[in-house]
C-alpha cells in the first residue's frame, strides 16, 4: 500500500468488517495503520500488481499516541 505521494506504507495484513465499512489493517515501517476502506481515502486498487493507493485522512499518518 502506498499513498498517492509515492510513501510505501506498508503490507494489508487483515480486513476489518466492524460496521459501515470495511477497514484495512496495514502493517509496515509506521507500525499498524488502520485504513478506512472508503472512496475519499482509497484511490485504486490493482490487484493483479497487488497495488492499492490511498490518499490518508488528516491525521491518519501521525505519529503521536
Amino acid at each position: 500500500m502506498v499513498t498517492a505521494a509515492g510513501e510505501a506504507l506498508g503490507t494489508l495484513v487483515e480486513v476489518l468488517q466492524p460496521g459501515a465499512n470495511d477497514v484495512y489493517v496495514v502493517h509496515g515501517a509506521r507500525g499498524e495503520i488502520l485504513v478506512p476502506a472508503i472512496g475519499q481515502v482509497v484511490q485504486s486498487i490493482d490487484l493483479a500488481a497487488g497495488r492499492m493507493v490511498i490518499t490518508p485522512l488528516p491525521g491518519m499518518l501521525d505519529e503521536s499516541p
